[in-house]
């Protein structure tokens, strides 16, 4: 029975259910045999020793016995000879000798006995083990493979299952993102409208002057609103504009070097006919004069154009800043006009010599000049540091007329 038992274990374990088990449950298995495993092998090796042992203890009983039956030999030839000196030996003698004989031997027999038992009871056990280690053996050749596969498996099983969970987590926790922010702005209407409803339930309550003055508020911010646009709509346009003038400006300073350049080869061309300065110095004359009033160092003179953050400023700090970039270069065309009449005393000039803001004149033709230029060299000259189009449009039209 125990043997049949015995079998059918193997027969079990190796046809055991293909059953889709969790990663952790197959290690435990697989560690489990592998510790059955090694607990036979270590067995096996014990049974291995303890037949050795038994063999060799057998091969000592066999010499034992020979060597006892030996003596018992001897000592019956040793009693024989003892009872044939003694010459008489009786019946009760020979029996009781017999009687000794037949027990030594009865024991002998038994020992045997127990001996081939036990041999026999230990040649099982080693079948057995031998049948299991063969097992074990087969399982970590082929079962093992098999179980590896399934375990990879497994393995791969999971790792896609907690992948789709990843993913599934991340849908829902932004889908819940998403609901909540919903649920907020619900939410904030909801109180908006609650807030408001509420400010008009105590409004009803109020005094008529209460009602008028809140309403008023309203009304006052509003248009604080509006003016505010209005205002950096302004600010824009204004900005725009003084670029333009900038332009306009540099465009006239170069205009007017040009008629100065012109005028001062007219100088030596003279009503009273006197004799005329060589074409070489008047070319070197003019390129002097031409270097000394170069168009870049009065656009240098200009300041460049404000961003638009330089309009948080107060109107104060920005006249002052026009009135000290533009007085300098007025005042360096002041004095190079003054050096050039220095210079040209053989003469009158019959054209003006026109600035930025100021006409100068000769002597002959301030007698002569309408009251009406005297007024636009007024308005011109006496700005507010503000270049308006009106003094550019000013500045074109005596450019025409000259």
């Amino acid at each position: 029975m125990e043997e049949s038992k015995k079998k059918k274990k193997p027969e079990e374990q190796v046809q055991e259910p293909e059953s889709d088990l969790p990663e952790s449950l197959l290690d435990y298995h697989i560690a489990a045999k592998q510790t059955a495993i090694a607990w036979v092998l270590f067995h096996l090796k014990g049974l291995e020793e303890k037949l050795k042992e038994d063999i060799k203890k057998n091969v000592v009983l066999k010499e034992e016995q020979k060597l006892l039956i030996s003596r018992l030999v001897r000592q019956i030839e040793e009693k024989e000879n003892k009872r044939d000196e003694k010459g008489i030996v009786t019946r009760d003698d020979v029996e009781e000798s017999l009687k000794a004989v037949f027990q030594f031997v009865k024991d002998k027999e038994q020992l045997l006995e127990d001996l081939r038992s036990q041999i026999e009871e230990t040649k099982k056990k080693i079948v057995e083990k031998q049948r299991e280690r063969d097992y074990w053996l087969e399982y970590k050749n082929v079962g093992s493979k098999i179980h590896a596969e399934r375990i990879s498996r497994l393995e791969k099983d999971i790792a896609d299952v907690k992948y789709e969970l990843e993913k599934t987590e991340e849908y829902y926790s932004k889908a819940l993102e998403v609901v909540r922010e919903e649920n907020q702005k619900m939410f904030d209407r909801h109180m908006k409208l609650l807030s408001e409803e509420a400010l008009k339930n105590a409004v009803g309550y109020l005094d008529k002057n209460c009602r008028r003055e809140i309403e008023e508020n309203e009304w006052l911010k509003e248009e604080v609103q509006i003016y505010r646009k209005e205002e950096k709509d302004l600010k824009a346009s204004v900005q725009l504009l003084e670029e333009e003038n900038t332009s306009l400006v540099a465009k006239l300073i170069d205009i007017k070097l040009q008629h100065l350049r012109v005028s001062g080869e007219l100088f030596h061309t003279k009503e009273t006919g006197l004799q005329e300065l060589p074409k070489d110095e008047m070319k070197r004359e003019t390129r002097k004069y031409a270097a000394k009033t170069d168009g870049k160092s009065l656009r240098s003179a200009f300041p460049k154009i404000h961003s638009k953050r330089d309009y948080k400023k107060p109107p104060d700090s920005d006249e002052k800043l026009r009135k000290k970039f533009f007085t300098p270069s007025l005042d360096s065309l002041l004095d190079e006009e003054e050096e050039f009449q220095a210079y040209s005393k053989l003469g009158p000039l019959k054209r003006k010599l026109l600035l930025v803001g100021k006409a100068v004149l000769t002597c002959k033709e301030t007698e002569e000049m309408p009251s009406g230029s005297h007024r636009e060299g007024r308005t011109v000259g006496k700005s507010d540091g503000r270049i308006t189009a009106k003094m550019i449009q000013a500045l074109f039209k005596e450019n025409d007329e000259n």
